[in-house]
């Protein structure tokens, strides 16, 4: 069980883009045109429009703050929930899902990648409780995982160009740019 765990942490994007890729090859070959992004009218279109570019700046703005193996990132987003970068991810994918207009996708994508990123979670926290135990068990107990609770926090933080370059988000901007002008285009075909 320990090597599939490490696997799947390794190989966790790959994964995803492989089994996001295959349903998206399915849904162009066999499914309907996805949903209209620029349309007010279609609704389904700009949730899911919304829910990609929301979840695309809450990475943003997670990995512009965040500093890696030095410190125990506690401010801004991390300040609501332990794993900002995770949450907007998963609300891209509901996004994209949202888009393509395939309710089916919604499980097909999200019980593999949930699980996948369990397994990662759970590694990442016992790692942070090592590397920082009297702030981890603190910071873990006051915050939770993924849904926000209903508290005030203050959300400031001192985002930094050189730290959201330096996680290479730029990758996910250019991945998610793309993704949506290929939807665009395959809704206009």
């Amino acid at each position: 069980m320990h090597n599939a765990a490490e696997f799947l942490i390794r190989r966790r994007i790959l994964l995803s883009a492989i089994l996001f890729a295959s349903l998206i090859a399915y849904d162009v070959a066999f499914g309907p045109k996805p949903h209209d992004m620029i349309n007010v009218h279609d609704p389904l279109g700009v949730i899911g429009a919304l829910l990609v570019i929301g979840g695309l700046g809450l990475r943003a703005w997670s990995a512009g703050i965040l500093h890696k193996d030095a410190e125990l990132t506690m401010v801004g987003p991390y300040a609501l929930i332990r794993n900002p970068l995770y949450a907007g991810s998963f609300l891209m994918m509901l996004g994209f899902c949202a888009l393509i207009g395939n309710p089916l996708n919604i499980v097909l994508i999200l019980v593999p990648i949930l699980l996948i990123y369990a397994v990662k979670v759970r590694h990442e926290e016992r790692l942070l409780a090592s590397r920082f135990s009297e702030q981890w068990a603190i910071y873990s107990k006051s915050t939770p995982r993924f849904i926000p609770a209903l508290r005030r926090v203050d959300l400031t933080a001192p985002w930094q160009m050189r730290q959201w370059l330096k996680h290479r988000e730029y990758q996910a901007l250019i991945a998610t740019v793309a993704a949506l002008v290929a939807i665009e285009f395959w809704h206009l075909m």
